[in-house]
């Protein structure tokens, strides 16, 4: 009885196996993908990497010259990085000029109050 198992369960793994191959189960996978990611930024192979290697897993951080996984953030680091990033925004003085808008780190004594940008 016990041997038998194996080979009951065999038979329909493999099945499920070479379905896999068929085309409409591909662009199933595809579109369940492709809505996942929207939703996430993550496709379902970023999701099987995340829970199989206990971290945070994207294809869009490698395309974006990040690696593929990487820790979890806890809500205090995030905090205390959008607080940073704040503080870097609000250190910057940007301007108007010909075409395009310039940001210095000081104010620009030269440049008049109305072509500041905020």
């Amino acid at each position: 009885m016990r041997r038998s198992l194996p080979l009951v369960l065999s038979g329909p793994l493999l099945a499920l196996g070479l379905a896999a191959c068929d085309p409409a189960s591909s662009a199933m996978l595809a579109g369940a993908s492709l809505v996942t990611f929207v939703h996430s930024d993550k496709t379902i192979g970023d999701h099987v990497a995340t829970w199989a290697f206990d971290q945070d897993c994207s294809t869009l951080a490698l395309a974006n010259g990040e690696g593929y996984c990487r820790d979890f953030v806890s809500e205090e680091e995030l905090a205390a990085a959008e607080a940073q990033a704040k503080a870097e925004l609000a250190a910057t003085y940007c301007y108007r000029t010909l075409g395009a808008i310039s940001c210095y780190r000081q104010p620009d004594e030269l440049a008049s109050s109305a072509t500041r940008v905020r």
